[in-house]
């Protein structure tokens, strides 16, 4: 089940998280979507092997923070750390931001003329997009999920 930065790991999912952490800083800091001479990394939520929300921030921009998530091994997305308050705050923005993404992606593909150029790469990605996006809902919705780590947003 779900974890938090506060419990204690065993070291296969400690290898996990901190190898996913360096790829996400690593990402970060090829967006520039931090600042600052170093960046650092908190994981601030878990399902190990699956889903983990971060708190991303350049050193002396502590309060000037990403929150970023990645789903299976992969960076996923990231936002501003001001547009929530909490890791299922996080989770429960992404899952309408995906959702959202997902409908305009598919209404372009839809209008596109001749209807037969419509690109299936990019619905199968609309797809994948809602199917990621409904797992956040379900998951944002489980009080006893988020109460276990503190991380309820209430």
């Amino acid at each position: 089940m779900a974890a938090s930065k506060t419990e204690t790991e065993t070291d296969p999912v400690k290898i996990w998280y901190k190898l996913l952490l360096d790829k996400v800083v690593k990402e970060m800091i090829r967006l520039k979507a931090v600042k600052g001479v170093a960046v650092q990394a908190s994981p601030e939520w878990m399902v190990p092997d699956d889903i983990l929300i971060a708190k991303v921030w350049g050193l002396g921009y502590e309060d000037d923070f990403i929150w970023t998530i990645s789903i299976d091994k992969f960076i996923a997305d990231y936002v501003a750390g001001s547009l929530a308050a909490t890791p299922r705050d996080v989770a429960r923005h992404f899952s309408l931001k995906w959702q959202m993404d997902a409908e305009r992606i598919v209404g372009h593909e839809k209008a596109k003329k001749p209807p037969a150029t419509t690109d299936k790469k990019m619905l199968d990605y609309s797809e994948q997009l809602v199917q990621k996006a409904e797992l956040l809902y379900d998951l944002s919705s489980r009080d006893h999920v988020w109460e276990q780590t503190g991380a309820t947003g209430k």
